[in-house]
């Protein structure tokens, strides 16, 4: 029997359990670490601050849907990982020690480098976990009148909750946005293209703000946040009376071999999903130092693939499931401005865009289904 090893519970984590446990069943014992017992549905914290689902809507209990798969599910921090011997030091409420495997998914997720923006812990407002967006949403309620900005600051890598961040401020303050009493900016460090990963979207998303009456800055790479004040590494100094930012992130150190990291600490990985220089070694999600944006979507691909090629492994064939790197994405404006892009950021020349309403009812049926299914 193997025994298999996945580090960190999000849509990757998650995923790759459930597909080797439908695979292998009890021919493999399979064990997932992850500092958390809730996972939460992240595509869904914007609609949470906006007060339209409560946290237990977008959340269940890891370690129960864990049990019912016959997966160990270990609540803990993985310290480091020794590829020689092949363990894991694990730190936490439930064990605290070595967890030794012959196969290794990591899938711990982002870091947010909140220390690379000067000001920004102290700060910023973002919506990536359950009680930010929550505080963002309080604080939106209690807002009256002046400037919101919503940005991505260099290194964020997740344009998606930005855009329907302020398309939602837009809907919830739109008599005070045509009196003049609000305003709602929306900044990015690079273009429209660069932030989705090469995809060409500017005409159809510029009209969808506009639309909205929301106002657009590009190439505004944020590196320092004031009580009242946006600054950029190009010497922007934009006024804010509240905002919401999504940080850069970073990977996170945990194997111990050299050399498998790029310079943000993302693993590098080939198309198998393998981690490049360590047998029966994968990564998946987050993590990974693949370029473009991170989506949810991404990750639950990455994850199926890793789990096709574990058990070709396992069987004695060579993994082929290959992962093919593209956007699919709905950016819901709530109305017919809403944007399905689909982009293959390894090959553009697989490339659609669709506007209208139907999208953002898709959307929020996906949405529905995905959590159905595993709560």
């Amino acid at each position: 029997m193997k025994n298999i090893l996945i580090v960190g519970g999000g849509f990757g984590g998650l995923v790759t359990a459930e597909n080797l446990a439908d695979s292998l069943g009890k021919d493999a014992h399979i064990t997932v670490v992850a500092p958390n017992e809730t996972f939460t549905f992240y595509p869904s914290l914007v609609e949470l601050a906006f007060g339209a689902c409560e946290p237990e809507d977008i959340s269940f209990d890891l370690r129960s849907k864990l049990k019912e798969m016959d997966v160990r599910f270990v609540r803990g921090k993985v310290t480091s990982i020794n590829t020689r011997r092949r363990s894991a030091e694990v730190a936490g409420a439930d064990f605290r020690g070595e967890i030794a495997y012959d196969y290794l998914v990591a899938a711990p997720g982002r870091r947010l480098a909140t220390e690379k923006i000067t000001g920004f812990f102290k700060y910023a407002h973002h919506l990536l976990g359950t009680s930010a967006a929550l505080k963002f949403g309080e604080a939106v309620d209690n807002f009256k009148q002046g400037t919101i900005v919503v940005g991505l600051c260099p290194g964020g890598r997740l344009p998606v909750p930005v855009c329907e961040t302020a398309f939602a401020l837009s809907r919830k303050f739109d008599s005070k946005i045509r009196e003049g009493k609000i305003v709602v900016k929306v900044i990015f460090p690079e273009s429209l293209q660069e932030a989705f990963g090469g995809a060409d979207l500017y005409k159809e998303l510029e009209a969808a703000f506009r639309s909205h009456n929301i106002q657009v800055l590009y190439g505004v790479p944020i590196n320092e946040i004031t009580e009242h004040e946006i600054l950029s590494g190009k010497k922007h100094r934009i006024h804010y009376d509240l905002q919401m930012l999504v940080p850069p992130f970073g990977g996170q150190r945990l194997i111990d071999q050299s050399g498998i990291t790029d310079e943000d600490d993302f693993i590098r990985v080939d198309a198998n999903m393998r981690v490049q220089g360590l047998e029966n070694t994968y990564a998946v999600g987050d993590i990974v130092a693949f370029t473009g944006p991170k989506f949810a979507h991404m990750a639950v691909r990455q994850a199926t693939v890793a789990a096709e090629n574990i058990v070709s492994e396992i069987n004695g064939n060579e993994p082929a499931a290959e992962y093919y790197h593209e956007i699919n994405t709905i950016i819901d404006s709530g109305d017919a401005d809403t944007i399905h892009l689909r982009y293959g950021i390894w090959d553009d020349t697989n490339f659609s865009l669709r506007r209208g309403t139907l999208w953002s009812w898709a959307k929020s049926v996906h949405a529905k289904f995905w959590k159905a299914k595993h709560n």
